[in-house]
């Protein structure tokens, strides 16, 4: 077992820790002076973290255990889903959805996050198949590696989704491209350790989730905002803006509060007005009765 851990350590940290570390130094490259140091630690660290705990999560539920009777469809139909229901939820925190620089701490946390994610996965795999020869290994790997590619850029897209209030369909869409990432994934596991499909086909298929990953990565690389002032000083705009929004929200709110005060002092003189003129219509009527009464009265006495 020492050894199994020893070397899914060592494959783990060359194939996916240390890529998903020179992926983040690339795109924030000549920026660092515009990021908040602070805020990038934490999003890589949120990302290994939240990682590790959607990978328990996938652990426990059974999903990526090869089944007689179901092979590997609890794996591709559920996955996905609890994978991009953690990177939503890593990707809306309060600390990083608010900034300028959003985008490029959701690249680090997705980054970060495969990187985890991928990283037990291998674990686990090598102490279930402790059989595999060097070049499973590496093949597995290697699918890993476009897993960890893919959720670099879906951390950036499902950032932008956010920006425009749209974060859960777009990880919603992105859910269902990670299925046919998954397939490919779950193939490639079928090859490894049953002897399924053709070695090309698998090769086809691994040619084609570094396309997939990669395109999308590049594509959320390319909309990344340019960031022409620092990030503390595009936060302290931000939050001049908020405090902007949230005064005129409250004046807003204070309007309207003495617009529905008039309405009901209004509504209630209108009441009072009402019960004044009842009243009088109530003495006008005892009045007559009276008088009638009381001319009713002399007549029999004239009588």
């Amino acid at each position: 077992m020492d050894s199994v851990i020893f070397q899914g350590n060592v494959i783990g940290m060359l194939m996916y820790i240390i890529p998903a570390m020179l992926l983040f130094f690339y795109i924030i490259k000549g920026l660092e002076d515009k990021l908040v140091e602070r805020k990038l630690y934490l999003a890589c660290g949120i990302g290994v973290v939240l990682g590790t705990i959607a990978e328990a999560v996938i652990f426990v539920s059974g999903t990526h255990v090869y089944d007689a009777e179901t092979a590997y469809a609890p794996m591709i139909l559920v996955t996905p889903f609890i994978i991009m229901m953690f990177m939503f939820a890593g990707i809306n925190l309060k600390t990083f959805k608010d900034e300028p620089a959003a985008p490029y701490y959701s690249a680090g946390y997705g980054l970060f996050f495969g990187g985890a994610t991928e990283f037990w996965k291998l674990l686990m795999t090598e102490d279930m198949y402790p059989d595999m020869s060097s070049g499973d290994v590496f093949l597995i790997t290697v699918f890993g590696f476009g897993t960890v590619l893919f959720l670099g850029g879906a951390g950036m897209w499902i950032s932008y989704g956010i920006k425009n209030d749209n974060g859960i369909r777009t990880a919603a869409r992105l859910a269902f491209v990670y299925i046919f990432l998954i397939y490919l994934n779950a193939s490639a596991l079928e090859h490894v350790h049953y002897g399924m499909h053709n070695f090309m086909l698998v090769i086809a298929g691994l040619v084609g989730i570094i396309l997939v990953s990669g395109a999308l990565c590049h594509q959320g690389y390319l909309r990344l905002p340019k960031l022409n002032i620092t990030t503390e000083e595009a936060t302290r705009l931000a939050e001049e803006e908020r405090a902007k929004q949230k005064a005129e929200q409250v004046k807003r709110l204070a309007e309207e509060k003495r617009v529905k005060k008039i309405e009901k002092e209004k509504t209630k003189l209108e009441d009072d007005k009402e019960k004044v003129t009842h009243v009088t219509n109530v003495y006008n009527i005892s009045d007559n009765v009276i008088n009638r009464s009381k001319i009713g009265n002399l007549k029999e006495k004239k009588k």
